[in-house]
């Protein structure tokens, strides 16, 4: 398993936006801040996304492909801390940041200690750690965000905003025209030096304390679903410590002859 997949677009669970309402705005005449603006609103409204500080999210995520099941969780507090966490057959996987460090404790990848992240797995978890994603205040935060107009997808009709963040990488996000809610991402990702496009399908929508969040994501590249993962519970305000996030010591190891 490439870890490198298992924290794709788990933050679509936490994105809201920075733009003002668009009431009055519809058509031809929306901007990409207006779709923004919508987007925001469909989703319960900024005011109410703001006091959410923490959030608490199980589930399981299925490969099945490989016939494989586990379950997950993700922790998430604001400014920037997140931390990601399955079990496959027995073991405990984990990745975490903490606002500075960046760790994971990867078992089935013979590393059972905690380790700080590479730069290509710390900047895929930097992305996680952006608690509303990276549509709220995008300007200030150096992205930018272009609409590119109405596209068919499958069947329903949806506006395409071509999201270019300040490192440079690009996301299509696909919002639907009648809703308002984002139903579809596509990216590029570098799998092990290799650059392959990535399709996050957003799906059974359900409000959770005034909060409309996806309940499940289907990721694939170019053909049939990798890994799909189903959201069973989501707490908002969850009391989480900031030690939840903070890389554990490495367990000491006995030294040669030593007895108990």
């Amino acid at each position: 398993m490439k870890q490198t997949l298992i924290l794709l677009t788990l933050s679509g669970l936490l994105l809201s936006g920075n733009a003002t309402a668009a009431d009055n705005v519809t058509g031809d005449e929306m901007s990409a801040d207006d779709v923004i603006a919508k987007f925001i609103e469909a989703r319960g409204g900024r005011e109410a996304w703001d006091k959410v500080t923490t959030a608490k999210m199980t589930g399981v995520m299925s490969m099945p492909s490989q016939g494989m099941e586990f379950p997950l969780q993700l922790e998430m507090k604001r400014p920037s801390m997140v931390r990601f966490q399955a079990t496959f057959q027995g073991m405990d996987m984990v990745q975490a940041y903490d606002g500075t460090t960046g760790w994971a404790i990867m078992p089935m990848m013979g590393k059972p200690d905690p380790e700080e992240m590479a730069d290509d797995q710390l900047k895929q978890i930097l992305d996680q750690a952006d608690f509303d994603g990276a549509l709220v205040d995008y300007d200030k935060k150096g992205h930018s965000v272009e609409l590119l107009g109405k596209e068919d997808v499958d069947g329903t009709e949806a506006y395409k905003l071509k999201i270019t963040k300040k490192n440079g990488d690009i996301i299509n996000s696909f919002i639907g025209t009648e809703n308002f809610i984002e139903f579809r991402q596509q990216s590029k990702q570098d799998m092990q030096g290799v650059e392959v496009d990535v399709t996050t399908d957003l799906s059974d929508y359900k409000e959770v304390d005034g909060i409309l969040l996806p309940h499940s994501m289907s990721i694939s590249m170019g053909g049939p679903a990798m890994q799909v993962i189903t959201i069973t519970e989501v707490e908002l305000g969850a009391d989480i410590s900031d030690d939840r996030f903070t890389m554990p010591a490495k367990a000491e190891k006995p030294s040669e002859g030593a007895t108990e």
